[in-house]
């Protein structure tokens, strides 16, 4: 696979596979202009990383649907290694397959309007040296911010080094992303930062139930 930030080591992981009871199916299989939410976000991914990889739950009753994607996308398929643990589980796992010095570009796979232009955006943040040292700035995590300042954890970027405030916080079972970014070095990228971008207004549209389905999808 070529990658426009091979040298940068960043992965990309779609978390997938989880049951919506406001969708009543599998999110990821939902098709917006005739093509599975998925593909969308791993079409937006594959220029700007390392890897892909799927994450989806041990017990996923469409695993053979999700390796015959994963194949064709040339992706890794990556069962969660936790069972009904949400967002911060897959991040364990993802980091988890990540070697010292690598990051985590984390998706959900109901972002089906994020773009390549912001994710190259968001990865060129992440990379941002001293420009008086080869040292990465102490930044672990580069989270970006929607219109309205609200974090948006599921398209962010965690090193490696997270691994042990990751386990730290599934071990007392703080299962907020979030509170991870009040422990571990983080820097926000602000909406404005990225405004000026094509689609930029939908970036963060996540699409939970078929009401949602009813804004985007023509009949």
């Amino acid at each position: 696979m070529i990658s426009v930030l091979t040298e940068s080591k960043i992965h990309a992981f779609v978390q997938a596979g989880g049951y919506s009871s406001r969708m009543g199916l599998d999110k990821a299989w939902v098709e917006i202009n005739e093509r599975p939410m998925i593909e969308h976000v791993l079409a937006a991914a594959q220029p700007v990383a390392a890897s892909l990889s799927i994450i989806i739950s041990r017990d996923n009753p469409t695993t053979q649907r999700y390796r015959a994607l994963a194949d064709a996308q040339h992706a890794r398929l990556l069962d969660d290694l936790h069972d009904h643990l949400g967002p911060l589980g897959g991040i364990h796992t993802a980091l988890k397959s990540c070697n010292a010095a690598e990051a985590a570009l984390i998706l959900a796979c109901d972002l089906p309007f994020l773009t390549t232009d912001f994710l190259t955006l968001l990865c060129a943040r992440h990379q941002v040296r001293n420009p008086q040292s080869a040292i990465r700035n102490p930044q672990s995590i580069t989270v970006p911010l929607n219109a309205e300042g609200r974090w948006q954890p599921l398209v962010a970027i965690y090193d490696q080094v997270c691994l042990p405030a990751v386990e730290a916080q599934l071990a007392a079972q703080r299962l907020r992303v979030d509170r991870l970014f009040e422990t571990v070095p983080t820097q926000q990228v602000a909406f404005s930062d990225f405004a000026h971008l094509p689609g930029a207004s939908q970036f963060f549209v996540n699409l939970n139930s078929p009401e949602d389905l009813s804004f985007v999808v023509k009949p």
